[in-house]
């Protein structure tokens, strides 16, 4: 049995003159990965969701979700979709909602969506019309609603929107939890701090085609850095020569190459220095973003 989920082959698609994904696109992601996609606003992001879910026929090119193209309903089986903008009937509750979609797909348990919406704080709306909650509220019952039990791929557009910094850390959790249990995640969102500590794989969408496609780590590059967490940062840097900037309880101590860390790690263990933790200055998702939207064309 193969371990690809869902393989994308040379496909492209236009809305009238617009390009929406450029001729070639091709991407796999395996059972169990959790992909970020990115870019900017209009890159396609949300067309490639839509092409692999068959809510979008490319124009050219082959998708397969589990071996079988959009076109089978048996593909959807175990999957999970959140829209970006999602409208629910203003007279139904959460738990009417929950029902409906069950008779359709036959895969969870009432209690499962009862406990997601309690770890997202909305347990207590369960009940409540959903014409009557706030734009927060309802964006939280959505999320519950589309990850209750363990779907076996899901896709979330924006997962986050309108929600407050609680309300994302819940979405976060979700999501985390999502990826420990084994589930397949595909994640468009704009909260790039957020993406990367779920994600562990990201591709980069420029004006519909793909420009980057692998591990976070691999796609990170060494800042030329060392962090080195201390109760003692001044002690620790005079024993390594003078060299480095100390802030509070941190030491960021220049290193020319990657390859010599080993080496570092020998010598602060043997200062007779306490220290709680050493690793490499790497770029965030941040700045691998912005390096591959402003045109590099080595993104390794």
């Amino acid at each position: 049995m193969t371990d690809t989920a869902i393989s994308v082959k040379g496909i492209s698609k236009r809305f009238g003159r617009t390009v929406a994904l450029a001729e070639g696109f091709s991407i796999d992601v395996q059972k169990g990965q959790s992909l970020a996609i990115l870019g900017a606003n209009g890159a396609g992001k949300t067309t490639l969701m839509r092409a692999i879910l068959g809510l979008a026929v490319p124009d050219t090119g082959t998708i397969s979700l589990y071996g079988l193209p959009p076109s089978d309903p048996r593909s959807r089986a175990g999957v999970r979709y959140l829209p970006e903008r999602i409208s629910f009937p203003k007279w139904a509750t959460p738990i009417q909602m929950y029902r409906q979609f069950e008779r359709v797909r036959h895969e969870g348990r009432e209690i499962d969506f009862i406990h997601r919406a309690e770890s997202l704080s909305c347990g207590d709306l369960l009940n409540r019309k959903l014409g009557k909650m706030s734009k927060g509220q309802r964006q939280r019952i959505a999320v519950a609603l589309m990850t209750s039990g363990k779907p076996g791929t899901v896709f979330l557009d924006e997962p986050s929107s309108g929600l407050d910094p609680a309300g994302r850390m819940l979405v976060r959790s979700t999501v985390a939890e999502l990826v420990d249990q084994g589930s397949t995640v595909i994640l468009n969102s704009h909260l790039l701090g957020e993406v990367e500590q779920v994600c562990d794989w990201a591709s980069f969408i420029h004006n519909g085609t793909l420009v980057a496609h692998n591990r976070l780590d691999d796609l990170s590059r060494f800042k030329g850095n060392v962090i080195i967490e201390t109760p003692e940062p001044e002690d620790l840097k005079e024993f390594l020569g003078g060299a480095g900037i100390v802030k509070e309880k941190f030491l960021t101590y220049p290193l020319p190459e990657e390859s010599e860390f080993p080496k570092l790690v020998e010598r602060v263990a043997g200062s007779g220095v306490e220290f709680t933790g050493i690793q490499l200055h790497r770029e965030s998702l941040e700045d691998i973003f912005m390096r591959i939207m402003e045109g590099e064309t080595d993104v390794s």
